[in-house]
């Protein structure tokens, strides 16, 4: 009997992850609101810095600091501090289909057709100055074992940099771009894996989705070209989650520094009352995490 893409789903990743990591990637949507996953807490290994334990728990960089806003983000931590893993998430807007790409949150949505599940991963996406573009695309191709040729302004960039790069890099481990890419109708724009766990959650790229090679070796084979693709941008999402009333909040990109938080804020909840305090503490210091707010 054919597996159901849920199921082929789950077989893939359980040929990757842990238990505790298949549970913060794949969600059943659910059948009211708009909140999937629960927060989890964790205590370090001898060696390891906070990037180290995001990614034993697909969670990205910039995700970790800001939900463990008192931990050194740098250095090794000492064994058996705690951390909160910030594995709750509120859905985007709009439909629930093909990929969607919160570049506010470092996160990527799939939603599998014909079956009522999310897959959510982490990814990093342009630096400042070669800004990831927002707006509507599509997977126009997939490659296995991909061959890397820099543009003329990423080889340029690099030189001005003093380390200057091949006109070409061939498939393996010194690729950038790891050993799957999922090309998009934005020439010179892809989804790709990396050679470079610690950039995953954070800007480092040229533009590009960049994401862990576990995660796009998993997505590489569920995704079929032409699947939609939808990159946003929304610094703030509202949920509901039976009668409580959500708001998540990520510091705004530097290039959408003059966002108002606020005013924002007020457009999502025209007229609807929620905990003052709790709502400018988070607008001041965003830590990612859905917080109740209304009462």
């Amino acid at each position: 009997m054919a597996k159901s893409p849920f199921v082929r789903l789950i077989l893939a990743l359980l040929l990757t992850f842990t238990y505790s990591e298949i549970s913060a990637s794949v969600f059943v949507l659910p059948a009211n609101g708009n909140v999937i996953g629960k927060i989890q807490s964790t205590t370090v290994q001898a060696g390891e810095t906070l990037s180290d334990v995001g990614i034993r728990y697909d969670v990205g960089y910039y995700e970790m600091v800001a939900a463990n806003p008192r931990v050194d983000p740098i250095r090794r931590l000492p064994p058996a501090t705690r951390l909160v893993i910030p594995s709750e998430y509120i859905l985007p807007t709009g439909s629930r289909q093909g990929l969607v790409i919160n570049l506010a949150e470092y996160r990527l949505y799939y939603f599998p057709p014909h079956d009522n599940t999310v897959v959510t991963l982490p990814v990093g996406i342009g630096r400042e100055g070669w800004d990831t573009p927002i707006g509507l695309t599509k997977i126009t191709a997939k490659e296995r074992d991909p061959i890397w040729r820099p543009t003329a302004n990423v080889r340029a960039e690099a030189a001005k940099n003093g380390t200057p790069i091949p006109n070409e890099f061939p498939p393996g481990e010194g690729n950038p771009l790891g050993r799957h890419v999922m090309r998009l109708g934005w020439p010179t724009y892809l989804i790709h894996g990396t050679n470079r766990r610690d950039g995953v959650g954070s800007r480092v790229s040229a533009g590009c989705i960049r994401m862990m090679p576990e995660d796009i070796e998993v997505l590489y084979e569920q995704v079929a070209v032409g699947t939609a693709v939808r990159v946003v941008y929304e610094p703030i999402k509202i949920g509901y989650l039976g009668k409580q009333l959500l708001m998540e909040v990520h510091p705004p990109l530097i290039e959408h520094r003059q966002t108002d938080l606020h005013r924002l804020l007020t457009s999502l909840l025209p007229g609807k009352p929620f905990s003052a305090p709790l709502v400018e503490e988070e607008l001041a210091h965003p830590s990612g995490i859905p917080k109740r707010i209304n009462g």
